[in-house]
């Protein structure tokens, strides 16, 4: 009688740690979800990269850098630092994306910024600093209402495969710093305190 139980203690005992291990792991779950939901509504930033290049690609490419969406503040300065592999990726510079900034001064209303990037440095760095400056304060600043439903192309990064490239490799495009910056430092949005969001760039290598 008491072999039987022992048994049955052991039994019960075993689906008592089996039910824990099941409400543990669905309260991770629901924390996961709960996490991923709360970063819906944040404004994302992303290096839109494509499924596979070839190895033995060695014209240019182009990867759009994507906004998601802005606050409601304006934002008269925009800086990023995009890390890469200088060993296997030339950067050859910044092209126009369709992003606009305020214009007052013209019938549009808009024009498009311009960046500066110093292409020499990065290429010796391994560090792509961008950086937007309206000298006015606001004048010629970014806003949300001035993003497009879709295709929000803050601007487009060059690139060119280099020689010692090799099919298999993955090559990575790190957002190591962004900060779209209002006037009102509380509005503005950045990396370090997590009001913007990045996605990186991979670029997979094939044959």
């Amino acid at each position: 009688m008491a072999g039987r139980g022992e048994g049955a203690d052991k039994k019960k005992r075993s689906w008592i740690w089996i039910a824990g291990i099941g409400i543990l792991i669905a309260v991770v779950a629901f924390l996961l979800l709960n996490g991923k939901d709360s970063d819906s509504g944040v404004p994302t930033l992303m290096i839109e990269t494509p499924q596979k290049l070839s190895a033995s690609k060695r014209d240019e490419f182009v990867l759009d850098v994507t906004i998601s969406d802005l606050g409601e503040a304006r934002y008269p300065a925009m800086s990023m630092s995009v890390s890469f592999d200088v060993s296997r990726l030339e950067f050859l510079g910044i092209e126009e994306g369709n992003v606009f900034i305020l214009n007052g001064e013209n019938s549009l209303g808009q024009q498009l910024p311009d960046w500066s990037c110093d292409v020499k440095n990065s290429n010796e760095t391994g560090m792509i600093n961008i950086m937007y400056l309206d000298m006015t304060g606001g004048k010629y600043a970014f806003s949300k209402e001035l993003l497009a439903e879709e295709d929000n192309v803050v601007l487009r990064l060059r690139f060119r495969l280099r020689g010692s490239v090799r099919k298999g490799d993955i090559l990575e495009l790190n957002f190591e710093d962004a900060v779209f910056a209002a006037s009102n430092e509380s509005e503005s949005l950045a990396i370090t305190t997590d009001t913007l969001k990045t996605k990186n760039g991979r670029l997979v290598i094939g044959e």
